[in-house]
């Protein structure tokens, strides 16, 4: 990617990136390299958008706000992470290995890797959730899912939900429960009843079924405002950029099919030769002039909407779980991770626990002591050692727009990176990727709105 000249000659020098999550920082970071001067805009004090964490005094540690994992196959991800220097504080399992809980009964779905696609195919014998012809049919499935060509069918992948998908091609209801939406609803962050055929059967392909590595999972070891946030604003000023914060954009100005101008929140107006948005849909539309958000083009972006996250946060004064997480079936809690090993400060008395709940419309309104009587009774029951234990502190971080629904039809709301607007491109995981909502999906946004910048200018 390298700066190209307009027709009169003039490069294209100066960038506006609107927007400092991860699709922001993605964009800013590949302009910055290619030598762009870039002048970086977030609202809020700090970077990372939806990955960040914050400190928590009374009990002295950063807090994520929730519970984030990336797989091996995430590799744009991983390449931004290893450009801001902070690769080495994140650990990415050898091979997939994940135990799952259901009444009691635990199982481990796992990677036998010199089986190349079929790595996961042995650990089907073992696992205790499905019974014999749900194996033999889920094993079936993935087969199918390995071999349809997503492109040739992708308007009717898009228009049917993946749970269709799956009973057309002989899934048993316990399959579909106990193996494929335990993938599905943390990923996609719904129920595979709802999201669509394409974009279930894309994380399936791209995440489990083509290299065995892409299959592992990985965490940071760090919060997330120190993975991310606060490495991104020191390469960005290394590299000849300006990171502005806690400055909002008000507007974007446009006149004769060019951006002139952004209007920020404290009444000043900033211009350079092109502008980047890594804004979400909603907000973007807000900022955009009325009759430019009303066009064919971004009017189709109102129909997207957006599926909540919660985490919960509980500090016990006693250790209740030795693996750094766990999936549990049947439950509201379907996912529990150890922050304390995953963070390294194990050894002391007791032990700082989180619980990550997709999809969560159902929990989104309760009040945070029904939800603590809630989730401390079902730790218990999972958790035999939680049972005597206290809880010293209980916090609940809500998200109620955490990710895009990728519900059939989405693929058509999903606009690509660069837009009618002359000098205009947009960037953020719901713009047309080729991958759902996820930390993978924002950094690949990002990337190629940065390259539809560098081919137009």
């Amino acid at each position: 990617m390298g700066r190209k000249s307009d027709a009169d000659g003039t490069a294209a020098k100066t960038v506006i990136v609107i927007g400092g999550g991860l699709a922001g920082l993605a964009a800013a970071r590949s302009l910055a390299k290619d030598g762009y001067i870039v002048t970086l805009v977030e609202k809020r004090p700090f970077l990372g958008g939806r990955a960040f964490s914050f400190y928590d005094r009374e009990v002295d540690c950063e807090v994520d706000n929730g519970q984030h994992l990336f797989m091996g196959a995430f590799s744009y991800y991983l390449e931004l992470l290893r450009d801001f220097g902070t690769l080495d504080k994140t650990v990415l399992q050898d091979r997939l290995s994940a135990e799952v809980v259901l009444n009691g009964k635990r199982g481990v779905l796992s990677s036998t890797p010199i089986l190349g696609p079929l790595h996961l195919l042995p650990s089907f014998v073992t696992y205790p959730h499905l019974g014999l012809r749900d194996k033999v049919l889920a094993a079936y499935g993935m087969l199918k899912i390995r071999r349809t060509d997503r492109r040739k069918h992708a308007g009717e992948l898009d228009g049917q939900t993946l749970y269709q998908w799956m009973k057309s091609n002989r899934q048993t209801e316990r399959a579909i429960d106990n193996l494929w939406n335990l993938i599905i609803l943390p990923t996609l962050n719904d129920d595979i009843r709802n999201v669509s055929a394409d974009m279930g059967l894309m994380v399936l392909q791209e995440g489990l079924l083509r290299k065995p590595r892409d299959a592992a999972l990985g965490y940071s070891t760090v919060g997330l405002t120190s993975l991310t946030g606060e490495p991104a604003e020191r390469f960005l000023e290394e590299h000849g950029s300006t990171v502005t914060l806690g400055k909002g954009v008000k507007s974007l100005r446009i006149d004769e099919g060019n951006v002139t101008g952004v209007e920020l929140t404290d009444g000043s107006t900033i211009r350079a030769d092109a502008y980047l948005s890594a804004l979400s849909f909603d907000v973007l539309l807000e900022v955009l002039p009325e009759e430019v958000a009303d066009g064919p083009f971004f009017s189709r972006i109102a129909g997207l909407s957006t599926s909540p996250i919660i985490g919960i946060h509980l500090w016990y004064d006693r250790p209740i779980m030795d693996p750094a997480f766990i999936g549990v079936l049947d439950s509201p809690v379907q996912w529990v991770f150890n922050r304390s090993k995953i963070q390294g400060s194990e050894g002391g008395p007791g032990q700082y626990v989180c619980v990550s709940i997709s999809g969560a419309w159902d929990y989104m309104e309760k009040p945070k002591e029904e939800l603590r009587t809630l989730f401390a009774a079902e730790m218990a029951r999972l958790f035999p050692q939680a049972r005597g234990a206290q809880i010293d502190r209980f916090l609940v971080v809500k998200q109620p727009q955490a990710t895009f629904r990728s519900v059939p039809g989405v693929a058509a709301l999903r606009p690509p990176q660069t837009t009618p607007i002359r000098n205009l491109f947009i960037a953020g995981e719901w713009t047309d990727t080729g991958w759902p909502s996820t930390m993978e999906g924002a950094v690949r946004s990002g990337v190629y709105a940065a390259e539809a910048l560098a081919s137009r200018t």
